[in-house]
């Protein structure tokens, strides 16, 4: 997963590299990216921030999407969280 966020920091003209998980259920996916998520985060703040450890304010957003979700549903969910009207479907 860090080889495919350092790829992606640059990617400009093509796609990002992303990454699938797939597994049965309560095999702990949703837990394992939640703290490769919290990692990134605090190695993001001490980057951002040296010295002032995990007091900055740092944006992150986490948002629960259905399975079948399409990009505007995505979309639509990281606008709800942040506050943003946007017109349904």
């Amino acid at each position: 997963m860090r080889t495919l966020m350092i790829l992606g920091q640059h990617q400009r003209v093509t796609a990002r590299p992303s990454l699938i998980v797939t597994g049965p259920a309560t095999t702990g996916k949703t837990t394992a990216l939640l703290e490769v998520g919290r990692v990134c985060h605090l190695a993001h703040t001490a980057r951002s921030h040296p010295g002032i450890g995990h007091t900055a304010a740092v944006p992150v957003a986490y948002v629960l999407v259905p399975p079948a979700a399409s990009a505007k549903t995505l979309a639509a969910e990281f606008a709800r969280y942040l506050g943003i009207p946007s017109q349904p479907g």
